[in-house]
C-alpha cells in the first residue's frame, strides 16, 4: 500500500484539489447539510482548508431522496441568497442512484439531468451490491450524449476483494471519482486499499470531498495537518480543474 504519511509536504492545505465536484452542502435534501446555516458553515470551513469552488451534488434516489430540479434549485438559491462571500463559488448538479427509477427517468424525453459542466453526470450504486443494470444505464447515458462519472467506486464493498473489476467502467468510457477521505483511511482499510489500487493503476480521474456533515470537514482538517496527498496522482492526473473550474 502507498505510504500516505511519509512524504515531503508541498501543500499545507487542499488548494491543490482546485474544485470539489462532489459534496452534500445544499440544505435539507439528503443526509447532508440540514439548514442554510449549516451549509454556510461547511463552505466557510472548507474555504479555510483551501477550497473555494464547489458543486453541491445531492442524491436523487426516488425511494429515499426524491429530489428534482425544483427542490435542488430552491435549496441552492437559499444558500446563495445568504452566502454573500464572492470568494466562494458554488454551483449545483446531482448524484443519481443507478436503479430502475433512474432508468425510467432516462426514458422521459423532457427531463434533462442535472449535470456537471460538459454534460457529465455523477452516478452512484448501493454500497452493498452492484446495480443490476449498471452497464445498460451507462450505455443509455452515452447514447444521449451524457458523460457518466462513477462516484467513489472504492466505497462499494463488493469490489474490495476484486478492485480490478472497476477497470471495466473506465473501459466503457466512465470517469472515476474517489473520495479524499478514502485516501486517508477514514472509512476503513478496504476503501483505502482499493483507492491505493486505483491510484497505482492510473484509474482515477477526479476527486471529491463527499462532505455531508461538519464532522467530515473536521476529519479533513485533522488529516491535512498530517499529510499532503497532492503527490499521489502521478499515475492518475486529476481533471477537476481542467473539466470543472467555475469561470463565472
Amino acid at each position: 500500500m502507498l505510504s500516505f504519511f511519509n512524504r515531503k509536504r508541498k501543500y499545507k492545505d487542499l488548494s491543490w484539489l482546485g474544485v470539489d465536484i462532489h459534496s452534500h452542502v445544499l440544505p435539507g435534501l439528503d443526509d447532508g447539510a440540514t439548514s442554510v446555516a449549516e451549509s454556510i458553515a461547511m463552505l466557510k470551513q472548507m474555504q479555510q482548508l483551501g477550497i473555494d469552488q464547489f458543486y453541491g451534488t445531492p442524491h436523487v434516489f426516488k425511494r429515499l431522496y426524491p429530489n428534482d430540479l425544483t427542490s435542488i434549485t430552491n435549496a441552492y438559491q437559499q444558500v446563495i441568497g445568504v452566502l454573500g462571500d464572492r470568494n466562494i463559488q458554488l454551483r449545483y448538479a446531482a448524484k443519481y442512484m443507478a436503479d430502475q427509477d433512474f432508468e425510467a427517468l432516462l426514458t422521459q424525453k423532457y427531463q434533462p439531468l442535472l449535470c456537471l459542466p460538459g454534460r457529465h453526470v455523477l452516478i452512484d450504486m448501493p454500497y452493498t451490491e452492484e446495480s443490476r443494470n449498471i452497464d445498460q444505464i451507462i450505455l443509455s447515458l452515452q447514447s444521449m450524449s451524457y458523460k457518466p462519472i462513477l462516484a467513489h467506486p472504492e466505497r462499494y464493498v463488493f469490489y474490495h476483494d476484486a478492485p480490478q473489476r472497476i477497470k471495466r467502467y473506465k473501459d466503457r468510457g466512465c470517469l472515476l471519482q474517489i473520495n479524499l477521505l478514502s485516501m486517508y483511511g477514514y472509512y476503513g482499510p478496504g476503501e483505502q486499499k482499493v483507492t491505493d489500487y486505483l491510484l497505482t493503476h492510473g484509474l482515477v480521474d477526479l476527486i471529491g470531498t463527499d462532505v455531508r456533515q461538519e464532522r467530515h470537514i473536521e476529519a479533513l482538517e485533522h488529516f491535512v495537518r498530517k499529510q499532503d496527498l497532492s503527490g499521489f496522482f502521478k499515475n492518475s492526473p486529476l481533471q477537476n480543474e481542467t473539466l470543472f473550474t467555475i469561470t463565472s
